[in-house]
């Protein structure tokens, strides 16, 4: 699954230890935005965790350390 500039980005927040309260601030978006990205990350990636996504976005060097 292709992944577009925003999901990217927040997936790379995502991979930090800010909350997803501070991701929505960060990129000037809403809580309920901030959940909507999640849930097509977790879709495309195919987990249901916050670990599972940035386990899986890492094997698939979506982001790196």
């Amino acid at each position: 699954h292709k992944f577009n500039q925003r999901e990217l980005e927040f997936l790379k927040l995502a991979c930090s230890d800010i909350t997803y309260r501070e991701i929505a601030a960060i990129m000037n978006l809403s809580e309920r935005t901030i959940d909507g990205y999640r849930a097509v990350c977790f879709d495309k990636l195919n987990v249901q965790s916050r670990t599972g996504m940035v386990l899986v976005a890492l094997r698939k060097s979506l982001i790196k350390l």
